[in-house]
């Protein structure tokens, strides 16, 4: 937001003030997502009109691609941060068919004295240059670390690492309110690896500070730390840093060996977890005391183990210990209870899935990869009414969604008897990533169950075609439902439409 064109609005006992990105009620300051608030700032603004869906996707998630539950998801946000949940909706009305509105009596002024704004930042994703592909993993891993790392100032806000995603190299729309944005590149340079840094401002237009970090393979993580330490030094040069977060390993070996785990398993395809699972062993291997290595290695044990793919744990024995082993190494990493979580669900242990979650959201309550584990895992404890609370976290903590992370409300749904709203919810996630085998499973029940079975054989024909193994022993490997009637009506649709 340029502070040129920063206003202060007034509705009610609410105050919004969009160069300090602040909304209070009675001046009590309210926790508010740094998207919700964009909306919310967006609607202000268009309160004369009715604003559209398409209006929301240009604005707010620069024209991608997004499903209505996404869009329905933010308002809802927007509205339990203001306490209009009541059926009447005071501030915000629905106008079906056509949008949102705002409708409460909003009064602007310009502040006197304009205060600097907070700064607000996108960490683009550091390009790898030239041949050096093999580096993109490392890329990958440095964006996310700065992220991580200068999202704990609270003088900045920082755009998610999903929203980095999807911006790619764009120039965000003005409500995202972007003051600066970090640019940079990786190489190898010898037996050296080269990263270039530079900050621009909000525009991309002009390049405000640049420096070369040449670090060695021992000097990884402490390089990354260094370029860190420099950027905040440049966008908010009067702050102090705090207490550097744990990374987890002071091995720079181990954590590189992580971080090509880590971007294998993102391609979410079987294959990837076999490669994956043997990086984070030896991740594991380097430096014995790195826990969220063995965390990964449980949950792509049980992913090899869901998908049946040849020579791969016939339990979940292993997958369960290396869970409650990254928990011995280091009890307040929430990863390690998330993993256990994941595997008990599997299990069909639902007390201890429970209690595992619990911990993980205890240690780490910002993260809404465990929220989406915890709200699919109660789906597959045949427990939609406690997944949606779950699942509805997932938005308000970062609302660019990986486009598979809308699969569990579809699951949710369809286990509630609403097919026609989960068939919508499955072929949105399959229009995006057509190979996410458990949406086309799910989306054979569906078809079956409103019945459309032409359509149901035509997804199995597909599921057969990117799985050629995938059986109904698999299916049931993959949704072990407590609940017969639940585990019956999967296998009745998947039957039925060919596949044994």
């Amino acid at each position: 937001m340029s502070q040129v064109n920063a206003q202060i609005w007034s509705f009610g006992s609410f105050s919004l003030d969009e160069a300090s990105f602040d909304l209070t009620r009675s001046d009590v300051s309210i926790q508010i997502e740094p998207q919700s608030l964009r909306i919310l700032i967006f609607l202000i603004r268009h309160r004369d009109r009715v604003v559209s869906k398409d209006d929301l996707v240009d604005a707010i998630w620069h024209g991608r691609a997004i499903s209505d539950w996404a869009i329905s998801g933010a308002i809802k946000a927007v509205r339990i941060a203001l306490g209009d949940t009541d059926r009447d909706n005071r501030l915000i009305k629905t106008i079906h068919g056509r949008g949102f509105r705002f409708v409460a009596d909003a009064i602007s002024r310009t502040p006197e004295t304009a205060s600097a704004p907070i700064p607000t930042v996108l960490v683009r994703v550091f390009r790898s240059s030239g041949e050096d592909i093999a580096l993109e993993y490392l890329a990958d891993g440095l964006t996310e670390d700065l992220i991580n790392s200068l999202s704990r100032h609270d003088a900045l806000t920082v755009l998610s690492y999903n929203t980095t995603k999807a911006l790619g190299d764009g120039v965000p729309e003005d409500i995202y309110g972007v003051t600066h944005i970090i640019d940079g590149s990786i190489r190898e340079s010898g037996s050296r690896t080269r990263v270039n840094a530079a900050v621009l401002n909000g525009t991309g237009q002009q390049q405000i500070w640049a420096e070369r970090f040449d670090l060695s393979p021992e000097s990884l993580l402490a390089g990354h730390d260094l370029i860190a330490d420099r950027l905040l030094a440049v966008i908010a040069p009067d702050q102090v840093r705090p207490a550097r977060k744990r990374r987890g390993t002071v091995n720079s070996q181990a954590y590189d060996a992580y971080q090509k785990g880590r971007y294998a398993y993102f391609r979410y395809e079987p294959p990837a977890f076999v490669e994956a699972l043997s990086h984070f062993a030896k991740a594991a291997e380097l430096d014995p005391g790195f826990a969220n290595a063995y965390a990964q290695q449980a949950y792509c044990r049980t992913t090899l183990y869901v998908f049946g793919l040849p020579g791969t744990d016939s339990t979940l024995d292993a997958a369960e210990g290396l869970a409650r082993e990254a928990i011995r190494r280091d009890d307040n990493a929430g990863l390690g209870y998330a993993r256990l979580g994941w595997v008990l669900g599997y299990l069909g242990r639902p007390r201890e899935a429970i209690a595992a979650f619990d911990a993980a959201l205890t240690r780490d309550p910002e993260n809404p990869e465990a929220y989406l584990a915890y709200g699919e895992t109660m789906n597959r404890l045949a427990r939609p009414q406690d997944a949606g609370p779950l699942l509805e976290t997932v938005f308000s903590k970062d609302s660019f969604l990986p486009p598979s992370w809308e699969f569990p409300q579809g699951h949710r749904h369809l286990l509630l008897g609403e097919q026609e709203v989960a068939i919508g919810h499955f072929q949105s996630v399959l229009d995006r990533v057509p190979r996410f085998v458990p949406a086309r499973v799910q989306l054979v029940r569906a078809l079956w169950e409103v019945g459309d079975t032409k359509g149901a054989n035509r997804e199995v024909v597909w599921i057969k075609e990117i799985a050629p193994k995938y059986s109904l022993s698999h299916s049931k490997r993959m949704f072990p439902y407590p609940v017969q009637k639940e585990a019956d009506a999967l296998t009745t649709a998947l039957s039925g439409a060919g596949l044994d």
